[in-house]
Order: C-alpha cells, then sequence, then structure tokens
C-alpha cells in the first residue's frame, strides 16, 4: 500500500507539471523545483489538519523520488530522520513498481549514472523482467542491445541486425550514439516549444488613438526576430552538444570508427533526395545521428526533404535509436508519414510570413531590406480579403508602425500578401514594394549584370537566338499587343536574371515584391525589355539561315526577320512540322497537332511552339551530327533552365508545358536527336520526362551546349540545375580513345586522345614530359575550347579556359595528378598511351612506373583544395603542398589561417622565388585542425572538416601505414578537451578512482625554467587527497618529463599505489615507480601521460600552452 502512495504522489505531480508545463518553462522553474514546490505546498496544508498525515504524505513523496531527502529533512524538521532514511531507502523499488518511466526520467537516470551503458544495461533488465516499462527511444534501444528471448526471434528476421548481434562494440555505439543524440534534442526541442508559440506575437485588437481607433493586427516583430534568434541559437547549441558528446564517448570508450563524424556526409544526407538516400548505407552511427539532428531542423522549419522525413517521424515518435540502427533508405520507408495540417488562422498566418524575413540564407543576404521593418511594433490593417471560385484565398494587409505615443505610421509602398493556393496547396507569402524600394537591391542588380558579361563571352553557340528560343519556350513571355508589345520575365533566382540578361539585354529590372520563403526573404525581380530584342536575334540569326527559314513575299520568299515573320513561317510550314512528330510519335499524334496551327497567331501559343518545331525541322534537314546537336544543346539549355528541372538522384530530366500538344512536340523532338521521352499529365500542366540513359545523354547536351557553370562566383549566380546535370552528366560511360604516341619535331613523346559524346568529338594533345603529363587543347575559337573543357569536366578533370598571352588563342590544359582524379575510362586510356612510349623505349621505366601507379590506382583530389602529399618519412607524418604559384601558396596560406591554425605553430611556409615553395603542415598542426572540427566556431568547422577528411583520403591512398598514422594524429587531436575530470569514475586494480576536479598552471622553477604543475583531487579507494605532478623539459632532446612523490603521512606505498591508479585511470598507461634508498617513492611520467592528460578540458589548454612555450622550435 505504501508503494501504491508512493506511485499516486509521483502520477499526481507528474500531471500537475503537464497541465502546467507552458507557465513554469515560461518562468524557467526546472522540473526538479516544481515537484519540491508541489510538495512543499500540500504538506503545510496536511500539517494544518493532521501532523501524522503530513508526515506520511512526505515520506511517500521521499519514496516516489519527487523530494530529496535532505530537502524533505529541511521541511520537516521535526520528523525523525531514520523514518524519512528508511522511507527514502524504498525509491528504487517504489520506482520499478510496476511503473513506466518517461523520456526525459530515462534520460536523466542513465546519464546521470558512473557508467551510462551499465546503468542502461541494468534498467533494460528490469523492463525485460516486466518490473518497469521505458518510453522511446529507451525501449528500441532495449530490444535492439538487450532483447528478450521472443524479441530475438523478430530479430532474427531482420537483416539490419546482423551488424549487432554478437558484436558488443557495435550495440555500445548505438547506445552512445542514441544518448549524444538525446541529449542534443532536449536542448533543441526547448526551443522549438517556445517556438511553437509564434502565434502569441500576433493579437487582433484595437490600434491608435480614439477616436481614429481601428481593428488592427498587432504584431510584436522583435518578439518574432528573437524566437527566430533563439532558435537559430538552439540548433547552433544542440549541434555542438552533439559533436561534442559522440566525440567525448568516441575517445573514453575507444569507438572512434562508429562514432566520428564526416561533416559533408552528414550534411550530404540531410539534404539528400529520397532516390540518394541509399549512397549512405555505409554512414557510421556518429554521421546519421549529426544527419538527424540537422534534417529534423529543416522539417521542424518547413523545409521537408527525405531524410527530414525520417529523422520527423522516428525522433518523435518511433524512437532515435531506430532511426540510427536502420539505413537511411529504411527509415525513410518505415517512417509514418504525417498528417496534412489543417486551416491556418490569420494570426498564424502573419505570424509565419513575418518569421521567415529572420530564416538564413535569405536574412543575411538581404539584411539591409530586413532591417528596415525592424524596430518598435507593427500592426497590420486588411485591406483586403478575398476568395475565388477554385478555392484561392487572397489577403492584402496594410502595414504600419506603431508609434510611443499610439499614434499609426504607415510603411508606404509595402504591403503584405497571404494567399492560400487551393485545397491543401499551400501557403504563399510576399511582401509587396513600389518603385522606392528598388534600391534596395541594387547589388544584387550588378551581380547579375557582371555574371550575364561572362556568360555572353562564354556562350559555346554564338547564334543568341538558339539560347534565346529555348527561354522563349518556358520564362520568357511576350506581353501587350501590336507595336506595343514586350519581352517579360518573372524570377526569384539570380542566376536566370543574369543568364536571360546575357540574351536579351533587359532594359528594365524591378523588384515588386519579395518571396517570404523558408530559405528566408527572397526578392523577385521582373525584368522586360522590347520586342525588338527578338525581332534582331531572328533577324541576324545564322542558325534560321542554315535551316533554310523564310516565309512569303510580294516578291517570293525572304529570310525571316522578326518574330512575326518566324510565326507566319511556323504557320506556313505546320504540315511539315507535324509530319516530322507524327514520324516520332505515332498517327495518334496527328489530330492534335494539327489543332495548334490554328492558334500560332496567339504569342504564347506561339513561342511555346516554335522551338521545338524548329529542332525538328533541323533534324529533317540537317540529320543528328555535331552541328546540329550544337543548337539542340543551345535551345534545350533554355527551356530546362526555365520551367524545367534536372535531377541527378532520381537520374532524370523534365521539361514542362500547360499544354498537352507542346508537351507532345518537344517529346518528338527529344526522339528526333536519339533521346527518348514521356509525356504525361503534372497537377494542371504536363511533363515530357527522360530517364535513365537518355536523361544521361539530354543532361550531357545541356551541360556541353548550354551557358557555362560559373563555379567559384556568388552561389547566387549559379546554376543549380546546370549543376545537377554535370552530376547526372557523369554517371554514364564516355566515349574515349587515343592515337600514337609518336615523337614531335623536338624529340618530345606526344600521342592523341580524342573525347566524343553523341556525335560530338574534340581531340586533346597528350605530351609525356619529363616530369609530368601534359593535356593540352588550343584553339582560336573560344567556344570550341569551351566545349573541349566541358567535355574534359564529364571525364572527372576540372580545368580552366584560357587565353594565351595577349593572343586570340585559348586553351584548356591539366597535367598528371588531375588526369589521375579523373574517371577510370580517361586514366586507362591515358595510362595505354604511357605504356606504349615505355615499349618503344621513349621514357625511363622508374618514370612511367611512378606515372602509371598514379593512373592505375587514381587519386582523390577534393573539390576546392590543392593536392598535398601526405607520407612517412622516417616513421613520421609529412603533409605538405608544393607550388611554384606564389598566388597559390598565399591562398592556402590564407585558408589555414581562416581554419583557426598558426603559422610557426601549426604550419611552416616557404615561399616560391623563381623555384618551389611550400606549405607544410606540422603534427601539431593536423592536430589541432581534427580539435578545429569538433570545437571552432562554424566557419572553422567547415574548413577543419573539409581538410581533416581530405588528408585522410590522401593517406589512405598512400597505403595503410600512412593512413593509420594519419588517423593516429587525427584522433589524438579530436580527443584534446573531449571529456572532464570532474565525475570521471573508473575502477583501477580494485580500486574506485573518482575524480573531483582539478586543474593545471605554469610556474618558474628554481633554475629559472617553466614549470607545469597538474593538480587533481580525487577519492581513490576511499581516500581522499590532492594529487600533484611536476612537469618540466630534460635533456637534449628537451624531453617533457613530470615527477611526484608518494607522500609519508599516508603510508608511502599505498599512496604510491593510489597515485599510479590515478594516473593509470585518466592517461591509459601506468606511470613508472622508483623507489629511493631513503625511502621516498618517486612517480615518474612521460610526454605520453602529459598527452593522456590533454585529454580533460580543465587541463587541455593550459597544457598545450605550456608545451608551446616551452618548445626548442
Amino acid at each position: 500500500r505504501f508503494r501504491e502512495a508512493a506511485e499516486y504522489v509521483r502520477r499526481a505531480a507528474k500531471a500537475l507539471y503537464e497541465a502546467a508545463r507552458d507557465v513554469f518553462e515560461r518562468a524557467r522553474v526546472a522540473a526538479e523545483r516544481l515537484a519540491e514546490l508541489f510538495v512543499e505546498a500540500i504538506t503545510r496544508v496536511l500539517a494544518w489538519v493532521d501532523a501524522h498525515k503530513a508526515y506520511l504524505f512526505l515520506t511517500a513523496a521521499v519514496a516516489a523520488g519527487l523530494i530529496a531527502l535532505s530537502a524533505a529533512v529541511n521541511l520537516w524538521g521535526l520528523i525523525e530522520l531514520g523514518a524519512l532514511a528508511h522511507a527514502a531507502s524504498l525509491a528504487p523499488f517504489a520506482a520499478f513498481g510496476g511503473v513506466e518511466y518517461s523520456r526525459e526520467e530515462a534520460f536523466r537516470l542513465i546519464k546521470g549514472a558512473p557508467d551510462p551503458y551499465k546503468k542502461f544495461l541494468e534498467v533494460a533488465r528490469e523492463a525485460n523482467a516486466g518490473r518497469i516499462g521505458l518510453a522511446e527511444p529507451w525501449n528500441s534501444l532495449r530490444m535492439l542491445i538487450l532483447p528478450t528471448a521472443e524479441e530475438r526471434k523478430e530479430l532474427a528476421h531482420d537483416r539490419a541486425y546482423d551488424k549487432l548481434r554478437g558484436n558488443e562494440r557495435m550495440r555500445r555505439a548505438l547506445f552512445y550514439a542514441a544518448l549524444a543524440l538525446e541529449e542534443a534534442l532536449s536542448v533543441y526541442e526547448a526551443a522549438l516549444r517556445r517556438a511553437g508559440k509564434l502565434e502569441e506575437t500576433v493579437r487582433r485588437e484595437e490600434v491608435g488613438e480614439p477616436p481614429l481607433k481601428r481593428d488592427m493586427y498587432a504584431v510584436d516583430l522583435e518578439k518574432i526576430k528573437q524566437l527566430a534568434e533563439e532558435e537559430e541559437e538552439a540548433f547552433e547549441k544542440a549541434l555542438n552538444t552533439l559533436r561534442e558528446r559522440l566525440n567525448e564517448y568516441a575517445v573514453k570508450y575507444k569507438l572512434g570508427d562508429l562514432l566520428n563524424v564526416e561533416e559533408n556526409a552528414a550534411r550530404r544526407l540531410a539534404e539528400a533526395e529520397r532516390a540518394e538516400l541509399s549512397k549512405f548505407s555505409g554512414a557510421n552511427f556518429g554521421t546519421k545521428a549529426l544527419a538527424a539532428l540537422m534534417a529534423y531542423r529543416e522539417y521542424a522549419l518547413g523545409r521537408r526533404g527525405a531524410y527530414g522525413t525520417a529523422a520527423r517521424y522516428w525522433l518523435e515518435e518511433g524512437g532515435s535509436a531506430r532511426l540510427l540502427y536502420y539505413s537511411p533508405i529504411t527509415a525513410y520507408n518505415r517512417a509514418k508519414r504525417i498528417k496534412a495540417e489543417g486551416a491556418a488562422a490569420v494570426e498564424g498566418m502573419i505570424a509565419e510570413a513575418l518569421r521567415r524575413l529572420f530564416l538564413k540564407p535569405g536574412a543575411d543576404r538581404y539584411s539591409r531590406f530586413v532591417e528596415l521593418l525592424r524596430g518598435g511594433k507593427l500592426a497590420l490593417e486588411l485591406e483586403k480579403a478575398e476568395k475565388t471560385e477554385k478555392g484561392t484565398e487572397t489577403y492584402l494587409f496594410r502595414l504600419l508602425k506603431l508609434e510611443e505615443g499610439g499614434g499609426l505610421e504607415e510603411l508606404e509602398g509595402i504591403k503584405l500578401r497571404i494567399e492560400k493556393v487551393g485545397e491543401g496547396a499551400g501557403i504563399v507569402y510576399a511582401l509587396e514594394l513600389d518603385a522606392r524600394w528598388r534600391g534596395l537591391f541594387e547589388q544584387e542588380l550588378k551581380a547579375a549584370e557582371r555574371a550575364a558579361e561572362e556568360l555572353r563571352e562564354r556562350l559555346p553557340v554564338k547564334d543568341p537566338f538558339a539560347y534565346m528560343a529555348g527561354w522563349d519556350a518556358s520564362d520568357v513571355a511576350i506581353s501587350g499587343e501590336g507595336n506595343e508589345r514586350e519581352l517579360r520575365m518573372s524570377t526569384s533566382h539570380l542566376w536566370q536574371l543574369a543568364e536571360t540578361h546575357a540574351l536579351f539585354g533587359w532594359s528594365r529590372v524591378v523588384v515588386p515584391g519579395v518571396g517570404l520563403t523558408l530559405e528566408g526573404p527572397k526578392p523577385q525581380f521582373h525584368a522586360y525589355t522590347s520586342l525588338d530584342k527578338l525581332d534582331e536575334a531572328v533577324r541576324r540569326s545564322e542558325w534560321l539561315k542554315r535551316l533554310g527559314v523564310k516565309v512569303k513575299s510580294w516578291y517570293g520568299f525572304k529570310q525571316v526577320e522578326s518574330w512575326d515573320d518566324l510565326k507566319s513561317w511556323a504557320i506556313e510550314n505546320w504540315r511539315d512540322v507535324v509530319e516530322a512528330a507524327v514520324r516520332r510519335l505515332g498517327g495518334d499524334a496527328r489530330e492534335e497537332l494539327n489543332a495548334l496551327k490554328g492558334r500560332l497567331k496567339d504569342d504564347k501559343i506561339a513561342r511555346e511552339a516554335i522551338a521545338p518545331a524548329l529542332l525538328l525541322i533541323q533534324a529533317e534537314k540537317l540529320g543528328v551530327n555535331e552541328e546540329s546537336l550544337r543548337y539542340f544543346g543551345a535551345v534545350v539549355s533554355g527551356a530546362i533552365g526555365g520551367d524545367g528541372y534536372v535531377s541527378a538522384a532520381r537520374g532524370e530530366v523534365v521539361l514542362a508545358s500547360g499544354e498537352r500538344e507542346i508537351a507532345l512536340l518537344w517529346g518528338a523532338a527529344l526522339a528526333a536527336y536519339g533521346i527518348k521521352a514521356e509525356v504525361r499529365g503534372a497537377g494542371k500542366g504536363f511533363q515530357v520526362v527522360a530517364y535513365d540513359d537518355n536523361a544521361i545523354k539530354l543532361a550531357r547536351l545541356y551541360f556541353l551546349f548550354g551557358p557555362p557553370l560559373l563555379e567559384g562566383r556568388d552561389e547566387r549566380v549559379i546554376s543549380h540545375k546546370l549543376a545537377e546535370a554535370v552530376e547526372l552528366g557523369a554517371k554514364g560511360a564516355l566515349n574515349i580513345r587515343w592515337e600514337g604516341p609518336r615523337r614531335t619535331e623536338k624529340g618530345r613523346v606526344a600521342a592523341d586522345l580524342i573525347i566524343s559524346e553523341g556525335g560530338v568529338e574534340v581531340k586533346y594533345n597528350v605530351y609525356l614530359r619529363k616530369d609530368d603529363i601534359l593535356f593540352r587543347f588550343q584553339s582560336s575559337d573560344r567556344g570550341r575550347v569551351e566545349l573541349a573543357a566541358r567535355l574534359l569536366k564529364l571525364a572527372g578533370v576540372d580545368a580552366e579556359v584560357r587565353r594565351e598571352g595577349g593572343r586570340d588563342v585559348w586553351y584548356v590544359e591539366a597535367t598528371t595528378d588531375k588526369l589521375a582524379a579523373g574517371r577510370e575510362e580517361l586514366r586507362d586510356a591515358i595510362a595505354e598511351i604511357v605504356r606504349a612510349a615505355l615499349a618503344r623505349g621513349w621514357m625511363s621505366e622508374g618514370t612511367a612506373n611512378r606515372w602509371l601507379d598514379k593512373l592505375e590506382g587514381g587519386i582523390t583530389l577534393r573539390e576546392g583544395w590543392p593536392r598535398y602529399s601526405v607520407q612517412l618519412v622516417e616513421g613520421a607524418l609529412v603533409v605538405r603542398y608544393r607550388s611554384t604559384n606564389l598566388d597559390n601558396i598565399e591562398r592556402e596560406v590564407q585558408r589555414l589561417r581562416a581554419m583557426g591554425l598558426e603559422e610557426g605553430r601549426h604550419f611552416t611556409v616557404k615561399m616560391p622565388k623563381g623555384g618551389m615553395g611550400y606549405v607544410s603542415i606540422l603534427k601539431e598542426g593536423l592536430e589541432r585542425a581534427a580539435w578545429l572540427s569538433v570545437h571552432g566556431s562554424e566557419e572553422q568547422r567547415r574548413l577543419a572538416a573539409g581538410f581533416v577528411e581530405y588528408i585522410l583520403q590522401r593517406a589512405g591512398e598512400e597505403g595503410k601505414e600512412v593512413h593509420e598514422k594519419a588517423l593516429e594524429v587525427v584522433d589524438r587531436g579530436k580527443e584534446v578537451g573531449s571529456l572532464r575530470l570532474a565525475g570521471f569514475e573508473k575502477e583501477v586494480d580494485g580500486r574506485l578512482v573518482k575524480v573531483i576536479g582539478g586543474g593545471a598552471q605554469p610556474e618558474s622553477g628554481g633554475s629559472g625554467k617553466t614549470l607545469l604543475r597538474i593538480t587533481i583531487t580525487a577519492d581513490i579507494g576511499g581516500v581522499r587527497r590532492d594529487y600533484t605532478i611536476t612537469f618540466g623539459r630534460r635533456g637534449d632532446n628537451n624531453a617533457a618529463v613530470g615527477y611526484a612523490v608518494a607522500r609519508a603521512d599516508a603510508g608511502r606505498e599505498e599512496d604510491a599505489k593510489r597515485f599510479s591508479a590515478l594516473i593509470k585511470a585518466l592517461t591509459g598507461r601506468e606511470p613508472r615507480v622508483r623507489r629511493m634508498k631513503d625511502g621516498t617513492i618517486v612517480i615518474k611520467c612521460t610526454r605520453e601521460h602529459l598527452e593522456g592528460f590533454m585529454r580533460y578540458a580543465e587541463l587541455a589548454e593550459a597544457i598545450a600552452r605550456w608545451l608551446e612555450e616551452t618548445s626548442r622550435r
């Protein structure tokens, strides 16, 4: 009965807390303090009525674990300590008395134990025995780590369980990954709960001074900003917590291979589409945990990707253990989808719209605009509300600022528009702006103009009309009537504005609004120019002349000279277009396509139909060859760049149209060039979808003949569609062959290597020089060189087009290391050239073997990083980048500094002065980079994580020994500061070592040298004292050596054993113990012990500083 009473009290307190959770969280009242307040209040009330009942209630509260024994004694000092102590002794049994541990309760119980995994196993056994219940994720974790007999039978059919069965290390790693993720989630979810009160920042009330009060929506914009910033801050804190805990557990329990995070892989997984998830089946628990937290945050903000969908379900309902246990694709497939959200209140929609002002990256990119709306409070007045027959609801609000005296000042020229588009289709948020706000986006417009200039120069097809025709068929519209017609386009993508500006030369660009998206605010660019620009392009088009596109005139036929002429040509020749299409599609399409002829006078229909019609006529007249493929690629680049899309993950390229007949035309046009595509309905429109090999071919032609990919620029002017096309195009096989080798007039060994793709062929020169292989193509035709560079990129080699001196000669080239990082087909072809030259005695065997090793094995060149050499020299790791280019060396130095490394301490530099220069990464530098990858700022972590992963890849390419040495250095770096002395417990040789705290500080020795004194307070075998070790530099090699003396008053032998146990527990290595003739016992530590002490946060910084200051470097 007593146990029942204790459980009843526990349930009552829990119910009270759940009912008032929001109030107490706002007041920052901890759950433990709330329980004490609850117990105290009831005890005082009962004491007025019946002191004995008050006593019984208080003892039950102690037994239920609601209040500590010491707190109860303070509250009820008159009650005998023994009775309360007896009640406290029952607490474990009350807790296990058939009750269920909540997620938070179980976490606190397990995390607070000296050995969390051991404690979890104890709890799991109690659960298996039916004495307790566990909430998720702990129950799933129990089933996976310590399943019952019945559960083991079920798991026997699960292939994923093979990794855990009989593998204690794997089970331990899964537990610690789940524990770290739960701790990080607890940090983040508290902020999400606060952010969940977003609608409270908007209230409908009367605003203004009487008699002019008006019914408005009062908005606390600063509070919205605060909630957004709190969410951002909490997420960063949660990420840091997760990284640090994973690193701590990896170090403490030697689980690095299972818990160390690959940052880049985690980010890619968090952003992956469903079709990409299978690529991450080999991700370890740590990487999946970090990706889960990232994806969960994206889902919470509304950016709902595939892994975010899985993370949302498993972290909120199914249990994080399963998310980490399953492969990403399995976790996604087994996740239950969330139900559609209900109707949103106006207050909630306003709050959500304004929250998006502060979401990144938009909030950072357009901070000047965001700042104008900040300060004070905002009021919104509903100006218009309407609902169409199709169900679209539109709300238009005026924005006003509340002045201190209660007055209202309208923000002129800016309004908030909210549209609920159809049933369940979503809500669109935007701020409408008038002309006075355009100046805020001048920087963006100038960036688009600069990008347009470069694009215009680098177009591989010199006739701009081919590109313009594709854009006319998609995003560039013709509006107006007769001579008043103009070209216009709307976009929120700066790269689309730049690309079309390069072609159409927009005469006017305005920003009538800012979309409020899940990436923050995005300006809506509207561009306009005269139809004369299109007329001029038609009149000057060499492509149209090549096709013989003419129209009737009073004197016979004439070359088309305007857009209207081109429409007339289409009408006059529509029968030929239909016949060409029917040959590819079949007779069923004839009637639909014939019906289009009567609609071609309409600019909207004509601009969509003419591009695929011209491609069909081209295939009939010119066939399929390099010339026709160039124009084909130029046209489809505009069609894809506008309404279409490319997905490398799904292996598809899609064109879009609102008309089925136009979609059929595109399907026929693609088929004419050997690309099969499916025409299908998509919502209110239609799509033309190319899959698999057909998609690869189309993506390659888009990349080869479309505008260039502006890599290394402002990411807003980089086409994400073209970037996807590069990735998709790299998937298929390439046709590569070679001719030669031969001797040049100057005696050099040369050969030709030909790369061809779908009728497009480029011949490169290959030179086997003394020190390297040179791969080169040059021409006075820049477009041809651009094509050569793009084919080379498809072969896995990045190389820029350069100009030769001041001449009109362009070239692209690559040398040995870049070639060895290319695709296997390319490396094999070059290797065959090397073997042929060797067989003819034209090169030395040593040089040939060195090159063949690289070409056959391949090397890794991380994008954005130069090639570092990673080697073992006399057992020491040497990491070095060499270059004769001063700019390259200086750029690398700047990057290392931005990462947080210091010259002289972490790396050394030799500038090239007419010879070879280098950047050499010291061992301490690689260790520091590894440390920064976990503990640095956001930018430092990003740079350091990429650098460390790259160096480990390069080390792996050099062999097992080199990789193991590099991994050892990296692991040592990550260990630094990863643990804490306070609370550390470990049993050594039968003695329980409990560390209370400690620290380290330098001091001057008698000889004037700087010493390092480490003091640790610990309880060892029940004996508590301060243990002090003093390190100094000794000998010719300046070795770090530490000494301590066992205390006589504590019994020297026993004290020496306790001291040795402490050092072994903390560093993993026993110290050397020397017994002197006078009875003194000296404990000696070496550099290895000092490095072991550096794992603890309380000691790490002082040790590192002392080592640096006392080194002889």
